[in-house]
């Protein structure tokens, strides 16, 4: 397969063609996947139904192998870059050097514990040198694509000292400093001023809820921040690097459009958005934070309670998870990153709770790399860790107490209902992993290694062992044509739950792959919180 993303869009890879600056050359991902099993999909529109099969790479199993290939449009040459890793090394983040004559690639082996950013000939493939190396014992996962200030110098982005930051490197392969050393996450390279002395990024700061514009010196290593409020801002630059267009959201600011300086000063307002839910009885959003499991780290969290909220009144409680890598439930943004479905279910008289568990995005390498070969331990904890905190409310019912949540949220509402089934009495858990070693090669050995280094972590980790726990009531959710969680996970739990006869709720949503969408997300929404209300019995709540 040419020409389209590889390595199923892990490590920062979102596409599969790279223009070279001049145009004149194109390079592209290729991936091979001879060796990759098939995994059958049915289609049930045509009659009678047909298999659509895909190719599947679980872990520990056979890989596909990926190689970058360069046309050249000026002499119809096609070349390949001889490739420096394994035949299953990962070929990432790649880069054309701005005289359109050297591509980078980040070269990261199969084990995701070592990292080779490797320099390359675009006319003839060959190997160059390797311009700087990263390891880790647990992982390296670079994310993104060298950033050239100049022809023969550029900027890496590396968690190696433990947050993500800005490193000045030149294609000789020395690198020359760390430009940015803050213990918040750096979150993505904007731009540059036209001289290339100035790097504008994104990053937290001082908040991990906030995603906020900073500029860096390159010589000196002045750092400034450009935007000056809080909130979750996105920017496009004037030609001249002299002027942004600053759009914006925050907690308390629906959205909002501003004309800045390079240097962070406001010289116009374009829009500021009234709330367009101001003839609605909105609920009522809390934030704060908590300690995780582990009793030191600081957790934040998002109370949704209904409009008319009594403190007197005792509320069954909806947990929303996700828990996993990669992802940020509570932000400074309009409702703080809620759904509105939240706000609905909040005013039907429940208490919607959401904890950004340590593995969770935008804090740090420590934080995320906690969950290392043991999926699902530490963010369990951290969820107890906010029962704990709810259980300490006046105004919570802890005998009603639903879980919901999708895909990684899947897992963790399954794993959350059989591990302490004395705790949740429903679960609606949707696209859920329920065995990690049915989970493609790329996310899952990252962060469970391989099967065969890690037993204990994959066995620990497998839900079927565990349906003899169940107590409350538990839908399980899955679309028929999902890529992403294959629908084994669904289909293995529900027959261990036969099994062992215990009585459990599964609904299909054919033809859907990994997430439901368009008219038939209103059913699904509709069948996930209907379930909960009915099977919570949702009490008078009298004085």
């Amino acid at each position: 397969v040419s020409g389209q993303a590889i390595h199923r869009f892990e490590m920062g890879i979102t596409k599969g063609t790279f223009w070279s600056p001049w145009g004149d050359k194109l390079a592209y991902y290729q991936k091979d996947e001879t060796k990759v099993k098939n995994y059958p999909l049915v289609d049930i529109t045509t009659t009678p139904a047909s298999l659509k099969n895909i190719k599947y790479p679980m872990a520990g199993q056979d890989s596909e192998e990926g190689n970058v290939w360069v046309y050249n449009f000026n002499n119809g040459e096609n070349i390949k870059l001889e490739k420096q890793g394994g035949r299953e090394d990962y070929v990432t983040n790649l880069a054309w050097t701005p005289n359109g004559k050297q591509i980078l690639i980040a070269e990261v082996n199969r084990a995701q514990k070592e990292m080779n950013l490797n320099l390359f000939d675009a006319q003839d493939g060959k190997f160059i040198k390797t311009v700087y190396k990263e390891s880790n014992d647990k992982w390296v996962e670079p994310e993104h694509p060298a950033f050239f200030i100049n022809d023969s110098t550029f900027i890496w982005m590396s968690e190696k000292d433990g947050f993500m930051n800005l490193y000045q490197m030149q294609l000789h392969g020395k690198e020359i400093k760390q430009i940015t050393k803050n213990h918040w996450e750096a979150i993505s390279i904007f731009d540059k001023s036209r001289d290339g002395d100035v790097v504008y990024f994104y990053g937290t700061g001082d908040s991990p809820l906030d995603k906020k514009l900073f500029a860096v010196e390159v010589a000196s290593g002045k750092q400034w921040e450009v935007t000056s409020e809080g909130g979750r801002h996105n920017l496009s630059s004037s030609p001249s690097k002299l002027y942004f267009i600053d759009q914006w959201t925050s907690s308390k600011i629906p959205m909002r459009v501003d004309l800045l300086s390079n240097e962070g000063k406001t010289i116009n307002n374009f829009m500021k958005s009234e709330d367009p839910m101001l003839a609605y009885q909105k609920a009522i959003v809390d934030l704060g934070t908590i300690k995780a499991g582990d009793n030191t780290t600081d957790l934040y969290y998002r109370m949704i309670k209904p409009h008319d909220f009594n403190p007197n009144k005792k509320y069954p409680v909806l947990l929303y998870v996700y828990g996993g890598p990669h992802a940020q439930m509570i932000t400074n943004s309009y409702h703080n990153g809620a759904p509105l479905w939240m706000h609905w279910m909040a005013n039907q008289g429940y208490i919607v709770f959401t904890l950004d568990n340590r593995g969770s995005a935008n804090r740090g390498f420590e934080f995320e790399s906690a969950i290392h070969r043991n999926l699902g331990k530490v963010e369990m904890q951290d969820q107890l860790a906010g029962i704990d905190f709810l259980t300490k409310q006046p105004f919570v019912n802890m005998d009603k107490i639903a879980v919901h949540g999708w895909s990684y949220g899947g897992f963790m509402t399954a794993s959350l209902m059989l591990n302490y089934p004395n705790i949740f009495q429903v679960g609606v858990a949707g696209g859920a992993v329920t065995n990690w070693e049915w989970y493609e090669i790329m996310y899952c050995e990252r962060y469970m290694d391989h099967p065969k280094s890690n037993p204990h972590g994959f066995k620990n980790t497998q839900l079927m062992d565990k349906v003899d726990n169940l107590q409350g009531n538990l839908l399980l959710i899955h679309g028929t044509t999902d890529d992403i969680v294959v629908m084994q996970h669904s289909l293995a739990l529900t027959k261990a739950f036969i099994e062992a006869g215990k009585q459990v709720d599964f609904f299909p949503y054919p033809m859907h792959p990994h997430n439901v969408r368009g008219k038939d997300r209103v059913h699904l929404m509709r069948k996930v919180l209907q379930y909960i209300q009915d099977k919570l019995d949702e009490p008078e709540l009298g004085e």
